[in-house]
């Protein structure tokens, strides 16, 4: 089964990696770079041990457009914040 996943990755991807990676959307953004794409289970192993022989320093694992919502983890495996939600804060709408 194919997931959708968006990588963002510290630094510039140089242009052999991103030849490498020519299925994927690369995008480069301050101080870091994404790749997005649809991949397998094994797919995705494959580039996350790509990236890590490469010396490439992956900062979030995002899981995007499941039927159940989006995923994001940060490399230590704890869920991350949505871009722009309040993580234990509330403020009441008047």
């Amino acid at each position: 089964m194919y997931e959708r996943y968006e990588f963002r990755v510290r630094g510039f991807l140089g242009p052999l990696l991103r030849m490498a990676l020519k299925d994927l959307r690369c995008r480069v953004l301050p101080y870091q770079s994404t790749i997005r794409g649809r991949l397998s289970d094994a797919d995705l192993e494959r580039l996350l041990t790509r990236l890590d022989d490469s010396g490439v320093e992956v900062v979030c694992l995002s899981r995007v457009g499941a039927a159940s919502g989006s995923h994001s983890f940060a490399t230590d495996g704890v869920p991350a914040t949505a871009p722009g939600s309040r993580s234990g804060s509330h403020t009441p709408s008047d």
